[in-house]
């Protein structure tokens, strides 16, 4: 180039306040070297999911929790993603489902409020389930569970048995309490234990377990084992105490919420496909009662197929399968009063990181946590935060953004 100490010669040469930019061209590094020997690559970690460029380099950006806690690089496979409507929220989901997929880690919407994530599951070869639009769910069943007990047998077995009636127990107390908008007694919460248990212990493996209305059933007409869980000491006195859980359990089912509790389940979800989607976008605009009690029922039914796999992975019966739990609009569960859902969720997330399971939480902002009327249900709410090892945001407000920085640095 002809050229001197200060810039170029001839007419409008001299000093360059700004060189021009070489083109740059992306490939990979065989192909980059034949073409052109001037190649670079970039510093930055492709380990993930690719989720977009770097604004700034150009350089590709790799993200998500599972690649990220193997790499050591967070402590636990969990992601928060908050912003405000329409502003890629589940756009971003879906690029983790298939890159998640790629990988074989099962990606499994939990309660798909809109239908969002149906296509791509069913593009994926996946299992779409609508529970709530006529589909049943049999909250004692406990997804998989007990059929991976009889498969286990021994011991392990019966400690799984025993997970499954605790979880039922504690779905149909919850389900009471939302129908009668007040809490369920301790002594109630014993008798559906003890009457579930003895539902589960009487059925033959490969049969179906009993329903809602079997149980309802066993309560107005108990064996001895009930009355005496109650410390009842005449059938007479045992009708008095637990004539308002009866009542409870009769509105349960004779309810809005019958045509979707009072049957068997009508599809298991299976871990064994490339990513599921709970669809329960039919109930989305009902009542608060049927849309908190279907959102109970399938966080409970995902969670409990869950651990029935990681069961069987623990007796050797199956190899270990990878999870990635999506929960979207979870503002929309955090404002139904009376459900429990916040204390429900957060005993859901506690999962052991060492079990396969990762969580993606979706949201608006902190202040579907910080609105809650409960401050132990915001702070319970707020452990969703402070336990993700990734935060991704969009379109925050800066105030928004300022809250999240106390949580997070």
């Amino acid at each position: 180039m002809n050229t001197t100490d200060r810039g170029l010669r001839g007419r409008g040469g001299g000093r360059w306040r700004v060189l021009p930019v070489p083109p740059t061209f992306r490939g990979t590094t065989v192909q980059a070297c034949g073409l052109w020997p001037f190649a670079a690559g970039s510093a930055r970690p492709t380990v993930g999911v690719p989720v977009g460029m770097d604004i700034e380099t150009g350089t590709s950006v790799c993200c998500d929790a599972f690649a990220w806690f193997q790499a050591g690089f967070i402590s636990s496979p969990s992601m928060s993603v908050y912003g405000m409507p329409g502003l890629g929220k589940t756009s971003w989901a879906v690029r983790q489902m298939i890159g998640l997929a790629d990988r074989g880690v099962v990606s499994v919407v939990a309660g798909d409020l809109k239908g969002e994530y149906g296509n791509v599951v069913r593009a994926l070869g996946g299992q779409v389930l609508g529970f709530g639009g006529g589909q049943h769910i049999n909250v004692l069943d406990q997804g998989a569970m007990l059929a991976a007990a009889a498969r286990i047998g021994g011991d392990r077995g019966l400690v799984l048995v025993g997970w499954a009636v605790e979880r039922a127990a504690d779905m149909v107390a919850t389900l009471v309490q939302i129908v009668r908008r007040a809490p369920v007694n301790d002594w109630e919460q014993t008798l559906l234990r003890r009457a579930i248990r003895l539902l589960v212990d009487h059925h033959r493996p490969g049969t179906p377990v009993g329903t809602l209305e079997d149980l309802a059933g066993m309560l107005s007409n108990p064996p001895q084992a009930l009355i005496e869980a109650i410390l009842a000491d005449t059938r007479s006195e045992y009708d008095d105490q637990t004539k308002p859980l009866r009542r409870s359990m009769q509105a349960l089912i004779q309810g809005q919420l019958g045509t979707t509790f009072a049957g068997q389940t009508t599809e298991q979800i299976r871990l064994d496909a490339p990513a599921v989607s709970v669809d329960i976008s039919v109930v989305a605009k009902q009542s608060e009662e049927v849309l908190a009690a279907v959102m109970l029922a399938t966080w409970s039914e995902v969670f409990a197929t869950i651990e029935a796999a990681n069961a069987l992975t623990d007796a050797g019966l199956q190899p270990q399968r990878y999870i990635n739990a999506i929960l979207d609009e979870m503002w929309k569960a955090m404002r139904l009063r009376d459900a429990g859902l916040v204390e429900k969720l957060d005993g859901i997330t506690r999962l052991n990181r060492n079990d396969g399971v990762g969580n993606m939480f979706i949201t608006h902002s902190l202040k579907d946590y910080t609105s809650l009327e409960s401050e132990a249900d915001q702070q319970k709410a707020l452990g969703f935060a402070e336990r993700s090892g990734v935060v991704v945001t969009a379109g925050l407000a800066e105030p928004d953004l300022r809250e999240l920085s106390t949580i997070k640095r």
